[in-house]
């Protein structure tokens, strides 16, 4: 009878859940009300290895004064963006949006000299300047659109921010009472090796998304070097953004970037698109074997094998997102499984290697 109310009291829960989660869109609500806490543990997450840099570098013992140095900092920054970059990311967009009527003249135009065997090739090209249209009329509408939420967004951008400076505060106490809180539910051992992995997980997956966003920003800026001062690309803004945001993607990152790059080069210019398309050769090259191995210095401890299925696999159910997030997921769950098997063998693995 005992184990039947069990049963029983799991299974209404488990369907309230359901019911809540996928009938009623509760999953939403839930994302809602606890984006501003889980906004500001990702930004407490982002914003503490600035707050140790500077702590051990400028020796400020003071854990308010330090915090708000690397508030002031961030907000240096931020503001250094949107005043020198946003409006000429603006310039270039207003131009692009001007150029693609006179872009998709020409490619009809060009590929209309080939004759009607290349009817299909032509839809194609139609399909995508159609969406590429629709994209950049999307996000100026959803701009205007977002508008009349900016004080709500600004509301909770604030509270996020509070959020994560309280936690920065605190984040030893608040360590230590989550310590103190597994051990009573799992044990001192197993909440030790438990802590110790999720240790590992936070450093390794910070520094190679810290190390990966400094990587991506130098492409982002050779690349606008060499768009404007030895290409003269029409849209060099636009082209250090693109690579400057595909190349978060390892490998194939640059190519994936390259690939709008270059059909607007083209269509402009054919030289201009030949010249780009070697430039981003020798780009890719320079990021895979100079500045990603200097910055990265192999955090991850990942196989290329990995990486690439990650993103294969990724892409394919994720989209976008997922190219992006594959390789931290995949770091994630090696060093989950690592960590795993380590405690399964008792940290003896080598005597269980096929050699």
């Amino acid at each position: 009878m005992k184990n039947y109310l069990i049963f029983l009291s799991v299974f209404v829960v488990g369907i309230s859940v359901f019911r809540f989660i996928y009938l009623e869109d509760g999953l939403s609500i839930i994302i809602n009300v606890c984006f501003p806490i889980i906004a500001g543990i990702i930004i407490a997450s982002i914003f503490n290895p600035i707050l140790v840099f500077i702590q051990n570098r400028l020796k400020i013992k003071n854990r308010y004064a330090a915090i708000t140095f690397t508030f002031l900092f961030i907000i240096f920054i931020i503001s250094i963006i949107i005043t020198i970059i946003t409006p000429n990311i603006i310039l270039s967009i207003r131009q692009l949006m001007k150029d693609i009527p006179i872009l998709f003249f020409k490619a009809s135009k060009f590929l209309s000299d080939f004759g009607s065997e290349n009817e299909l090739l032509q839809n194609y090209l139609t399909e995508i300047t159609n969406r590429f249209s629709y994209l950049m009329s999307w996000l100026l509408n959803f701009a205007f659109e977002k508008v009349i939420n900016i004080f709500s967004a600004i509301a909770n951008m604030l509270l996020s921010i509070i959020i994560a400076f309280y936690i920065l505060v605190d984040k030893e106490k608040i360590e230590n009472w989550t310590f103190r809180l597994s051990c009573t539910i799992f044990g001192k051992k197993t909440s030790v090796e438990m802590f110790r992995v999720m240790q590992s997980l936070y450093n390794n997956v910070s520094n190679y998304l810290a190390g990966k966003i400094i990587s991506s920003i130098i492409s982002g800026i050779l690349m606008f070097i060499g768009s404007k001062y030895i290409i003269k690309s029409p849209y060099p803004v636009i082209d250090s953004i693109i690579i400057g945001a595909t190349n978060i993607i390892p490998y194939f990152g640059t190519f994936i970037g390259g690939i709008p790059i270059l059909l607007i080069n083209v269509l402009y210019d054919s030289e201009k698109g030949f010249l780009m398309f070697i430039y981003i050769l020798i780009l890719q090259q320079i990021d895979n074997l100079v500045i990603d191995p200097k910055i990265l210095s192999s955090k991850l401890s990942i196989k290329p094998i990995i990486i690439i299925i990650a993103i294969i696999i990724g892409g394919g159910f994720f989209g976008p997102i997922g190219l992006f997030l594959a390789t931290p997921v995949a770091a994630l769950a090696k060093t989950s499984i690592d960590a795993f098997m380590n405690y399964k063998l008792k940290g003896n693995s080598d005597n269980f290697s096929i050699k």
